[in-house]
């Protein structure tokens, strides 16, 4: 265990008690209203820093536990799930939060949590806010008042953290190169021999263009799904953000016996070659999947008598 993001937002809560600005530590990537969550973790102290990772471990042993009941283990060699305990990520937190959405305002306070990790909100919620649109308006409502709220408040007593957020997170990468190594269909950007650092090539910036509108259109098509499964994998090919972690939203989408599996070859595959390319199994495999099971079932509906 290595406690790297931990140490890294442990410290941000340690500064924002201490009322120095968070985002002196460059290494510190959420949203400004998220650190008050890290603030709250690290009241007992920097000496206590240890304790509060073991227990941050205990309590996403707890979450796993609480989705998957007596099957858990199944997913313990996720590797998203290994890197969250050895890390201490907080994306099974989200991960969770997305599962309880609910009609009403118990999935708008839900929704607007998770966009406090914007990489992970692409996938987790686009699906929701589709459906929300279509069925269920006035939830749609009460979600836009709790983002609002929650991105909007802090603005009273630190008018500047947007921007200075936003600076952070444009100055520390180049953007392009980024999207490079996430795992969905911008990871093919690196295939295409083009240097991925400015000035940008003619060539590189019409490949950019062509593999914008072919994410746009999977993005799309996906979230006007009825399954939620498939449109989680098609936002998770089409998402220019994230690392190899962020596969966690993908997680119980299809089988243990699946995508464990193949998360970790693909893993091994990507780590191997440098090419995260690779990757794109996984989302492809859960969509895989849920096409089946529907042809299975239409399959096996029986047929109407005719008349007579």
């Amino acid at each position: 265990m290595n406690a790297y993001d931990f140490s890294i937002n442990f410290y941000a809560g340690l500064m924002l008690l201490a009322g120095v600005d968070p985002y002196n530590n460059y290494l510190y990537r959420y949203p400004f209203p998220f650190t008050y969550f890290w603030a709250l973790l690290a009241l007992p102290g920097y000496d206590a820093m240890p304790l509060m990772f073991i227990l941050w471990g205990v309590v996403n042993v707890g979450l796993l536990i609480y989705a998957f009941r007596k099957n858990f283990w199944q997913w313990i060699f996720y590797f998203p799930v290994l890197h969250e305990l050895s890390a201490g990520q907080v994306e099974l937190m989200f991960w969770t939060m997305e599962r309880e959405i609910r009609p009403g305002w118990r999935g708008a306070i839900l929704g607007a949590f998770i966009t406090m990790k914007p990489q992970s909100a692409i996938i987790l919620l686009p699906w929701h806010l589709v459906n929300w649109l279509k069925t269920d308006r006035k939830t749609l409502g009460q979600w836009v008042i709790c983002t609002a709220l929650l991105w909007g408040v802090p603005l009273l007593w630190r008018p500047d953290w947007l921007s200075t957020w936003l600076g952070g997170r444009g100055a520390d990468a180049n953007l392009i190169y980024s999207a490079s190594v996430t795992t969905g269909i911008f990871s093919t950007l690196r295939l295409t021999g083009q240097s991925l650092n400015p000035p940008y090539s003619q060539t590189l910036l019409i490949i950019l263009g062509i593999l914008g509108v072919i994410a746009a259109l999977i993005f799309l098509w996906g979230q006007f799904q009825p399954s939620k499964e498939i449109a989680k994998a098609c936002a998770s090919i089409a998402n220019p953000l994230g690392l190899l972690y962020t596969q966690m939203t993908l997680m119980g989408t299809a089988p243990a016996w699946l995508l464990v599996p193949l998360n970790l070859i693909s893993l091994v595959l990507a780590l191997t070659w440098g090419n995260f390319v690779v990757c794109l199994i996984v989302p492809i495999a859960v969509i895989a999947w849920h096409v089946y099971q529907r042809r299975r079932s239409d399959a096996l509906k029986p047929i109407p008598a005719s008349p007579g």
